[in-house]
């Protein structure tokens, strides 16, 4: 029995290094958590852990992601209670991508070149940048920016990532550029076209996620297109599709009567910014456990992006921009009109 019981604790000594291992390489601290120094007195002070269970849960639903996740680390009473707060739908589901990825054998060998070429950014600047240009953000990529660990990049797709196209595919690298790093203290929304060649056809606001040599990622900002406010479309010139325009309806041959309703569309995007990401985590996973010489890829062969950036209308080279800002949107119906 005391041979068990030794092992029952070398194990629990384990979990608790490797989780505090964890911890220090997502959020970079040394202590995650200092507990204040109280001092002798007569009186027995008031402490977080005196107060009844219901308002603990009650100050827990309000943490942020970070403050959320370090919070396990105080004492066990916490540990089983912060999963009782009712948190805020966004929140719990960063929180799930953040186990699932910190959960996954090897994670961190997809961190590698992230962490080596992260940049520090204004997070709120970032966020009241793109309130300066349009009055609403997508929320899940609002509360991402604002609260997800800067060290746990997915698939390279952060602003601290730097503007720069690189050649291969590998755990690591993601073949494209990462137009989350442009201008990342002052980003800026694009003009795309929605509903072309329909009498309704107008410009909407998006923000460029990535591009690659066929594709191009866009997240929608147009609050008064509820059907694709927040998602993220992936457009393909392989699929005969232009980067400046957003897809919309069904096939020509797409029949309402034989066919199931959620077939037949043009483009099918993600449903928000939380399910893009998980996309890209999947499919980082699915490679953690192969062999890298196995893989493929090689090296990454980066190479800077050339400046000024020059715009080319539904282009499709991922080192230039495939529209015009936002605010010069009516540049683009000039531009349209007579180029």
């Amino acid at each position: 029995m005391g041979q068990l019981y030794s092992i029952y604790n070398g194990f629990n000594s384990f979990r608790t290094a490797s989780l505090l291992f964890t911890r220090r390489l997502i959020f970079g601290e040394q202590k995650l958590l200092e507990q204040p120094r109280i001092e002798d007195t007569t009186k027995t002070p008031t402490t977080l852990q005196s107060f009844p269970v219901e308002i603990l849960l009650h100050i827990f639903s309000f943490l942020e992601l970070k403050s959320y996740i370090i919070s396990h680390g105080v004492c066990k009473d916490w540990q089983s209670l912060l999963p009782l707060a009712m948190l805020h739908p966004i929140r719990r589901r960063l929180l799930a991508l953040y186990y699932k990825i910190i959960n996954t054998p090897h994670f961190q060998n997809s961190l590698s070149w992230s962490l080596d070429n992260l940049h520090p950014f204004d997070r709120q600047v970032y966020i009241d940048s793109l309130l300066a240009q349009y009055p609403v953000i997508p929320e899940e990529f609002r509360v991402w920016i604002l609260e997800w660990p800067a060290r746990l990049v997915i698939a390279c797709l952060w602003p601290g990532i730097p503007l720069t196209y690189c050649g291969t595919n590998n755990r690591r690298r993601r073949f494209g550029v990462n137009w989350l790093g442009y201008k990342n203290n002052s980003p800026q929304l694009f003009a795309v076209l929605y509903k072309n060649r329909t009498p309704y056809v107008k410009f909407i606001p998006a923000l460029l996620i990535w591009r690659s040599n066929s594709t191009t990622d866009w997240l929608i900002f147009a609050e008064d297109e509820p059907d694709i406010f927040g998602r993220v479309y992936v457009t393909d010139i392989l699929e005969r599709e232009r980067s400046s325009v957003i897809p919309h309806g069904r096939h020509s041959d797409y029949d309402d009567d034989l066919d199931d309703e959620s077939e037949g569309y043009i483009n099918v995007p993600h449903a928000d910014w939380i399910t893009y990401l998980e996309c890209h985590w999947e499919n980082i996973a699915r490679v953690l456990p192969v062999p890298e010489k196995l893989y493929g890829g090689g090296p990454a062969s980066d190479s800077h992006i050339r400046q000024p950036i020059p715009v080319q209308f539904g282009g499709s080279i991922p080192s230039t921009l495939p529209t015009f800002p936002w605010n010069l949107r009516d540049t683009i119906v000039h531009f349209s009109l007579f180029s």
